[in-house]
């Protein structure tokens, strides 16, 4: 499923316009950056958890010339589904 999808299910069930459902979930996905930028940890509960993790500077190699390169530290976001989540995908 894709955004798009997304917002046509969710207007459907909202019995909203599809323009009004997309700004909703622009929205909330916009808040999810802006937490994670500055709290660095999203508890939504029955859902999961949004934290930002770091990952430390390491080699790497360009798949195309085989040239060794160091590949600088980064962050990233990552989710930890809840038990809930993990459950109801487990007994379909």
């Amino acid at each position: 499923m894709n955004k798009g999808e997304l917002v046509k299910l969710l207007a459907q069930d909202l019995k909203w316009s599809a323009a009004k459902t997309e700004r909703v979930v622009d929205v909330f996905f916009n808040l999810i950056s802006e937490i994670l930028t500055k709290e660095r940890k999203l508890n939504l509960s029955k859902f999961g958890v949004f934290t930002v993790k770091h990952r430390a500077s390491r080699k790497g190699r360009n798949p195309k010339t085989g040239e060794e390169l160091i590949l600088p530290p980064r962050d990233y976001p990552h989710f930890k589904p809840s038990r809930s989540i993990i459950n109801a995908i487990n007994t379909r």
